[in-house]
């Protein structure tokens, strides 16, 4: 082999060793950035939808007791949809799983008591990932006398 076949040879070997090294190197990097920007994007997805239904109820607790609202909502992920009370203010709120395996509580303030399903005592619903059409926002009384607006999805 000539002196030019041999810098060619070493060049293409440097080439592919540095290509193997910087694989190594970057895929892991390039693999955790996808599953961030997944994780971010289930998290703005469900937090808008959260802020839609939260919207939704303030028009009708502001509207005033009797009125409903009828909505189509999109679930983005499968989530359990919880209601609590906690320092004085009412709060709807889920909680996500990430790629990480941590969990993101996303909650919303709301501007009175939360109840699922036409039952004043439900604090929570478990929802799957597709639209609920049809979903129902109104004022409902439990067998006390105690108001909340009611989220039924149907």
């Amino acid at each position: 082999m000539d002196n030019n076949g041999q810098i060619t040879l070493e060049y293409l070997l440097i080439f592919f060793i540095s290509i193997i090294i910087l694989s190594t190197i970057s895929l892991p990097l390039i693999s955790d950035a996808i599953d961030n920007s997944q994780d971010i994007a289930t998290v703005v997805e469900v937090k808008s939808t959260l802020s839609s239904i939260s919207n939704n109820i303030n028009y009708v607790y502001y509207t005033g007791y009797g009125s409903k609202r009828i909505i189509g909502v999109h679930i983005p992920k499968d989530m359990q949809l919880n209601y609590r009370y906690k320092n004085n203010n009412h709060f709807i709120y889920t909680s996500i799983k990430l790629s990480d395996n941590s969990s993101k509580l996303i909650e919303i303030q709301m501007p009175c008591k939360i109840s699922f399903n036409n039952k004043s005592n439900y604090q929570f619903v478990s929802l799957k990932n597709k639209w609920y059409y049809n979903t129902e926002i109104k004022w409902i009384t439990s067998s006390t006398g105690e108001k909340s607006i009611n989220i039924y999805f149907k």
